[in-house]
């Protein structure tokens, strides 16, 4: 790859995500080409090789892949993927637990080749902007962090209980993340939760304490459709409206002052370029993870999230 040159993707998922992934690309601030895919039979995608396998995917003159298959087949895809020196943007679970993260870890190193979780939310503009005035003292010392995440879903008692939880787990990744962005990884984890037998009326809720005495509170549950996020400082705070959509409604700082500010959320597409525009960069520099989402920080989301899961009846 020579600079200047287009960033060529390999996808392998699902239409659905291989459509969402082509459709972001023209507002990326890099030059980024989707060269080979698999599973994008019927899709519209020109200049485009549609190939059977991973292992003719990894064959295609690729920079990087993007991984958006079944959580259970995440962790020996990447795993693949990097046995062959082959960048890798793999979607939530990268891997089902802390232990296959960590060997992930471990072959990234080994092998000199990046390798990142797509939590895509990390690279929004509007986190950015959270942690622009997080960081700034705006709001002054960080006390808590209350983040709920509540999708609606249709029936899902076709899973199986692992498949459940997985993807309770999934989803619920998000409000740990912004308590870990914000927080840390915690001293203290109390859960409690139901996976239904039924696929239905699935939550889980947990408090997190840390060092300095912050916490944290989070939900989730399945079905409910409404979802928020609240970041209180000891001078105010910053509620996110609609935190975990491809554009929040926007970002209200509320100083004890009286002060109000609220930011909106403007950009093209859903999102995802900015995703990419970081795993090209990093590529080019020839490093094996993201400063702004290293595996470590990755590892602690995942620690909390297994801390969790362990606790859910």
């Amino acid at each position: 790859m020579l600079e200047g040159q287009p960033f060529n993707w390999g996808v392998m998922g699902v239409a659905e995500k291989i459509q969402a992934f082509a459709d972001d690309l023209p507002y990326a601030t890099h030059s980024h080409r989707l060269k080979a895919v698999v599973g994008g039979e019927g899709l519209n995608l020109p200049e485009t090789t549609v190939v059977s396998s991973l292992d003719q995917l990894l064959q295609s003159e690729i920079d990087a892949v993007y991984i958006a298959t079944a959580f259970g087949q995440h962790y020996e895809q990447v795993v693949q993927c990097l046995e062959a020196r082959v960048p890798v943007l793999c979607e939530r679970p990268i891997g089902l637990n802390a232990g296959q993260l960590q060997r992930l870890m471990q072959l990234s190193a080994d092998k000199g080749t990046f390798m990142m979780e797509a939590m895509w939310i990390r690279f929004l503009p509007s986190i950015k902007k959270i942690l622009s005035i997080v960081s700034s003292g705006t709001i002054g010392e960080v006390v808590s962090v209350k983040a709920s995440i509540s999708p609606r879903f249709s029936d899902r008692s076709t899973q199986t209980a692992e498949e459940r939880l997985a993807t309770l787990m999934e989803i619920g990744s998000y409000p740990v993340f912004l308590a870990t962005l914000f927080l840390g990884k915690p001293e203290y984890v109390q859960a409690t939760g139901k996976v239904a037998a039924s696929g239905k009326r699935e939550l889980f809720a947990a408090f997190l304490s840390y060092r300095q005495g912050q916490y944290s509170f989070l939900e989730m549950n399945l079905n409910l459709g409404i979802s928020s996020a609240h970041i209180q400082g000891d001078k105010g705070s910053v509620l996110i409206r609609n935190p975990w959509s491809p554009k929040p409604e926007g970002i209200e700082v509320d100083l004890l002052d009286g002060t109000k500010v609220l930011h909106r959320s403007e950009w093209p597409g859903m999102g995802l370029h900015f995703e990419l525009d970081e795993v090209a960069a990093c590529v080019r520099k020839r490093v094996t993870e993201s400063p702004l989402f290293c595996h470590h920080f990755m590892l602690d989301v995942v620690h909390t999230v297994d801390a969790i899961r362990t606790q859910l009846a």
